[in-house]
């Protein structure tokens, strides 16, 4: 039927326009429907279908039709033939690689049920069927037909087939460049939907993963199912719209579908329509359709739902969607905790204000514990003159807590970014502490065989702490004295005269009053260094101060020793407030080590636990009738500091010896019974041996 229809020129035409497809820009489907549309009309068939595998290669997928009306077309659309389940010409074909012919559909014996059904649907008459191959692979079919019964030529045979051949190069190239710019669109795509995922933590997502998911699988429909576990609710959304499922209406239809399945295994689920249907299909005349599982942390599940018309999934947009999903759950994930942060965060603010508050009245300046009245003074000292470059005076008995005042005024001075430098006068030996202030050239002395800077030069521009001050020699205390007048050192054994710019602070355990008085100190001096003075109480004037600086010391050592010790019982916080601590605040650091050591993990530190010489302490009650210790008539003047010095120094000895007589010379015997540490009674021994009291009114004095 087809001998004059054809003539050689309009063959090779025909052949030439589907060659000039190969470097065409357009899509697949635009030069397979160009290439069926050239050859239905060029071999004079009145109808033509071509069908590609899909990426399992398992089904035949309709990808361009000709000449079919609407019905025709639907049908083919949305029916994929499967390898396994169909049994007729072009899944032979597509199996055997080669062509088929069905010239009479009503007798050839070849026919099959599925055929037969197919026949009588598009009123088949005479049909061509060829396999699509690049090499060995078979890429699809193309089959091509007319209503009436036909006889085909070699020739048209052989003219057929060079078509189906030139017609699968150009398929299999258009695909490769297809697919290469396919996924260059979805990787963009896929770049610029997670920069807008992270952009915000803003809870609804759902419209820009939905769109983006559609662009990245050229799918026709898609939506978002949620579920939260723990109040048994479900939501849909299509991007546009957000629906609870309180009525469980969409439960039913979607419990016997791939998004169930997708929940319960936490897997990807494809499936394609009717051939893989063991699943209810979501939504009727959709060829495909994919689940993909949101991963979202504590009580919620999702998934994504994507369904295609017409074609499959194929690994590259399955892989791409994979990550779209997993960033969207991350950012799930960050919103829901952004969101519940921010709520904490508001329902803390009163909260932490009034903590910080507290903490403010507790801590006082840098983590120095103290709401004592006393305290709170000595804090506000510290607040007013750290923006000064004031002499300080710090006094205080040993382990008050001197070197952290000195500290606190250095860190919210103006000085704060340079050197803090602490100089203890009473650990240094005279000869050498001279030289450690003020540096030496080399040859100065037998040893100094090299140049050394003093740290008064070292801390130049910072915060110089002279502990113990009181220590400090007679005579080094007149070139101290001239370093302070005239802003500059020479370091020993040296000629220049270099600068200093130093905040000097001072600290002693000692009366300098007294001992100014005495001529042990310069007076000159006590006045350069006396300009702001700062007097911290000792620890048993400040008893407000003992319970917060014990459950600070409690805490500090539940963490090293890894306790979770709880508090003191009213009982034991009662002795701790009733002892003196000679030892001041560090005594009581020590004594909570101590008990913290031995203290069961989770309990109340009772009486029971505290050391004996606590519990045995007690503050002895003295009169002493002072009219027999010294007379003096209206007339007299008395200078009563040093009277009361004199008293309190006569009132130590007595104690001392006493207690050491009792305790038969042993000091450490002595020195438990008078719950003070060895070393406190060898010092205190020893500022007895330096001095020389003429006290003729004191007398017989019994403590």
């Amino acid at each position: 039927m087809y001998d004059s229809f054809y003539s050689t020129e309009r063959l090779l035409n025909g052949f030439f326009r589907i060659s000039t497809l190969l470097t065409s820009p357009s899509s697949v489907d635009d030069i397979l429907q160009k290439i069926l549309d050239e050859v239905v009309e060029t071999m004079g068939f009145q109808k033509g279908i071509i069908c590609l595998f899909d990426n399992s290669k398992k089904n035949l997928i309709t990808r361009v039709v000709k000449n079919y009306n609407v019905d025709e077309a639907r049908h083919a659309f949305s029916r994929n033939l499967n390898l396994e389940k169909h049994n007729c010409f072009e899944t032979r074909v597509a199996k055997s690689g080669y062509y088929m012919i069905l010239e009479d559909s009503e007798t050839d014996q070849r026919i099959t049920e599925t055929d037969r059904k197919i026949t009588q649907f598009y009123k088949r008459g005479s049909t061509f069927y060829s396999a699509l191959k690049v090499k060995d692979e078979v890429i699809g079919i193309i089959s091509l037909w007319s209503k009436e019964k036909t006889k085909f030529s070699i020739d048209e045979i052989n003219i057929l087939l060079t078509f189906a051949n030139q017609i699968a190069i150009v398929i299999h190239n258009t695909g490769l460049f297809e697919n290469n710019r396919k996924q260059i669109e979805r990787l963009s795509i896929l770049h610029k939907a997670v920069s807008e995922l992270h952009a915000n933590y803003d809870l609804d997502k759902t419209h820009t993963v939905i769109t983006n998911a559609l662009k990245i699988s050229e799918a026709d429909k898609g939506l978002i199912y949620f579920v939260d576990v723990t109040k048994n609710k479900s939501l849909v959304s299509n991007g546009e719209k957000i629906l609870i499922d309180d009525k469980k209406e969409y439960f039913s239809k979607i419990n016997h579908s791939i998004i169930k399945k997708a929940l319960d295994t936490e897997t990807v689920i494809t499936q394609n329509i009717p051939q893989d249907s063991l699943m209810t299909p979501l939504f009727d005349s959709y060829s495909s359709e994919i689940a993909i599982p949101l991963k979202i942390k504590d009580k919620f599940k999702g998934v994504l739902y994507l369904a295609k018309r017409k074609g499959s999934y194929c690994p590259d947009e399955v892989n791409i969607l994979d990550i779209l999903v997993n960033n969207a759950a991350a950012s799930y994930d960050n919103a829901i905790m952004h969101s519940l942060l921010s709520i904490e965060a508001k329902s803390l603010q009163t909260k932490v204000e009034l903590l910080k508050e507290r903490e403010d009245k507790l801590l006082g300046v840098h983590n120095i514990i103290g709401n004592s009245k006393k305290m709170r003074c000595v804090f506000h000292v510290v607040k007013e003159v750290a923006r000064h470059n004031t002499n300080i005076l710090v006094q205080g008995e040993s382990g008050t807590g001197k070197e952290l005042i000195a500290r606190a005024i250095h860190k919210q001075s103006n000085r704060k970014s340079k050197r803090f430098v602490d100089v203890n006068c009473a650990a240094i030996p005279d000869t050498l502490l001279e030289s450690e202030l003020f540096g030496h050239e080399a040859g100065a002395f037998t040893d100094a065989r090299k140049q050394k800077i003093g740290l008064l030069e070292y801390g130049n521009g910072g915060t110089i702490l002279l502990d113990e001050i009181g220590d400090m020699n007679f005579q080094l205390q007149a070139k101290f004295l001239r370093m302070l007048e005239d802003g500059y050192i020479r370091r020993l054994g040296g000629t220049e005269n270099i600068s200093v710019d130093v905040r000097f602070i001072f600290s002693t355990n000692k009366d300098l009053n007294r001992m100014v008085a005495e001529g042990s100190f310069r007076e000159d001096l006590f006045y350069r260094i006396n300009v702001v003075p700062i007097t911290i109480p000792p620890l048993r004037e400040r008893n407000n101060d003992i319970i917060l600086l014990s459950q600070y010391y409690i805490k500090e050592f539940n963490d090293k020793f890894s306790k979770k010790v709880l508090g003191f019982t009213k009982e034991a916080a009662a002795i701790l407030i009733q002892y003196p601590w000679p030892g001041n605040v560090r005594e009581l650091k020590n004594i909570i080590e101590r008990i913290m050591i031995f203290q069961n993990v989770g309990t109340l530190i009772t009486p029971h636990n505290l050391p004996t010489e606590i519990k045995k302490a007690r503050i002895p009650e003295i009169t002493m009738p002072a009219d027999e210790y010294f007379s003096y008539s209206s007339s007299d003047s008395l200078d009563y500091k040093l009277l009361i010095d004199q008293l309190t120094m006569k009132i130590k000895e007595k104690i001392l010896l006493k207690t050491l007589k009792l305790s038969k010379g042993n000091k450490t015997v002595t020195a438990q019974r008078l719950g003070i540490s060895r070393y406190t009674l060898l010092r205190e021994l020893k500022k007895l041996e330096k001095k020389e009291y003429k006290m003729e009114e004191i007398s017989n004095f019994q403590p």
